[in-house]
C-alpha cells in the first residue's frame, strides 16, 4: 500500500488516550492523580447569572476589551478559518483573535505537551469530538462549562461535560467522476479486486473505523460476523492508499490520483465541489457517519471574558452562519446542510465507548491498515 503522510507520527492521538486510560482517566471517570484545579470561570459565570443574552454579551465584551485578545487552538480547515477570523474581527474589532491552527493530532499533542509543562497557550480549544473527549479525560485541561445560553440549541447527545459541539463532520464515500462511471453502492463492494490501488483511507481514523465496524457487526441487518467484517475491511485497506489528512485526501481525489475516498470529510469534498472539482458523494454509500466537532475552555486560560465571548459567538446564529457559508455543517438544530437534504441513513458516532476502549480500537485498526498503533 502506498503511504502519503504530512505528519511524522500517525498515532499521536492513540498515544494520548493510552496515556490517559492507563492513568485511570477514562472518559467519564476520575483520574487517581490530584483533583482538578479551582474552576477559573466560577466568579465570572456567577456574575452573568440572570442577565439577558444582550446584557451578557455587553458585559463580556466590556471585560474582553480590557483583556484585548483571545487565543484559539483549532483544527478548522484554513479555508474556513479565514472567514471565521474576518467575521470575528468585524463583530469585535477590539478583541484580537490569535489562532494556532493544526491538524487534530498535532493540536492534541501540543495541548498534552503544554499540560505536562504546566502551562497553556490556549484560551479556547476547538477540534474533533474524539480528541475533545480525550482531553476531557484529563482533569486539568478543559473546564467543566455548560453555562452558555446558546448551548441549548445543540443536540443533547452533543453536549458534553467540558465541551459542546459547534459543527458536525460527516464521513462519506466520494469519488472522482472522471474516473468512476459506475460509483460504488456499498462498503462491501469496495473490497472487490477491481478497486486495487484506486481507493484511499485515512490511517488515523480510529473512531470512523470503530463506528463503522460496530455498525456492520452489531446494528446492520443482517449483521456481519466479525470474521467477515475483518475480511471486508482488510480487503478495502489492501485496495487503498493510506493518505494522512482529509483535506489532502480530497485534493488528491480531485486531481485524479485516487478514484475513491472511502473515509472522506464531506466538508472538504463540498469545498472543492464548489470550485468545480469533478468529485461527488451522491448517491450516498450508507451509512454516512456523523461526528461532532467541539469547542471548550482551557483551564490555564489568560483571557476569561474573551474566551466566553468567543464560545458564545461560535454557537450563536452569527458564528454558525459563517461556518455554514463556508461548507461546514453547524451543530445547531436549526441549521441543515442542503447536500444531505435527502436524509441518507446516518450513524451518529458514539464517542464515549470508543474513547473508553481507544487502545483496543487503535490496535484493531492497526491490524487492518498495517500502520503501527504506537
Amino acid at each position: 500500500m502506498a503511504r502519503i503522510s504530512k505528519r511524522p507520527l500517525l498515532v499521536l492521538v492513540a498515544v494520548g488516550i493510552v496515556t490517559a486510560l492507563t492513568a485511570g482517566a477514562g472518559a467519564g471517570t476520575s483520574a487517581p492523580e490530584k483533583g482538578p484545579p479551582p474552576n477559573p470561570l466560577r466568579s465570572l459565570v456567577n456574575s452573568l447569572k440572570g442577565k439577558s443574552r444582550a446584557a451578557r454579551e455587553q458585559r463580556l465584551l466590556t471585560l474582553a476589551k480590557r483583556e484585548g485578545q483571545v487565543n484559539l487552538y483549532t483544527s478548522l480547515n484554513t479555508l474556513v478559518l479565514k472567514p471565521v477570523e474576518a467575521a470575528w474581527d468585524k463583530r469585535y474589532p477590539d478583541v484580537k483573535l490569535n489562532v494556532y491552527r493544526a491538524s487534530d493530532e498535532d493540536l492534541t499533542a501540543r495541548v498534552l505537551a503544554e499540560r505536562k509543562a504546566g502551562k497553556s497557550g490556549a484560551d479556547v480549544i476547538e477540534t474533533n469530538g474524539t480528541n475533545m473527549l480525550i482531553l476531557q479525560a484529563y482533569k486539568d485541561i478543559l473546564v467543566p462549562y455548560a453555562s452558555s445560553p446558546y448551548r441549548a440549541s445543540i443536540p443533547k447527545e452533543y453536549r458534553f461535560r467540558t465541551w459542546t459541539a459547534d459543527r458536525l463532520e460527516k464521513f462519506v464515500v466520494a469519488w472522482n467522476t472522471n474516473l468512476v462511471s459506475s460509483p460504488p453502492r456499498s462498503f462491501p463492494q469496495l473490497s472487490a479486486r477491481k478497486w486495487k490501488g484506486k481507493l484511499t483511507i485515512e490511517p488515523t481514523d480510529v473512531d470512523w473505523f470503530a463506528a463503522l465496524y460496530t455498525y456492520f457487526t452489531k446494528t446492520r441487518k443482517p449483521r456481519m460476523t466479525k470474521k467477515r467484517a475483518d475480511a471486508m475491511f482488510k480487503a478495502i485497506a489492501a485496495n487503498s492508499q493510506l493518505i494522512s489528512g482529509h483535506t489532502t485526501q480530497a485534493t488528491l481525489l480531485a486531481a485524479g490520483q485516487v478514484a475513491v475516498d472511502v473515509s472522506g470529510h464531506a466538508s472538504a469534498i463540498e469545498k472543492l465541489q464548489a470550485k468545480g472539482a469533478p468529485i461527488s458523494f451522491r448517491p450516498f454509500v450508507t451509512p454516512v457517519l456523523e461526528r461532532p466537532q467541539g469547542v471548550g475552555i482551557s483551564y490555564r486560560l489568560a483571557h476569561k471574558a474573551a474566551a466566553l465571548l468567543f464560545y458564545d459567538w461560535l454557537l450563536r446564529p452569527a458564528g454558525q452562519k459563517v461556518l455554514q457559508a463556508n461548507g461546514v455543517e453547524p451543530a445547531r438544530t436549526d441549521f441543515n446542510d442542503p447536500a444531505f437534504g435527502s436524509h441518507p441513513y446516518t450513524v451518529k458516532i458514539n464517542e464515549r465507548p470508543i474513547v473508553a476502549h481507544y487502545a483496543a480500537w487503535s490496535k484493531k485498526y492497526s491490524s487492518i491498515t498495517g500502520v503501527p498503533s504506537g
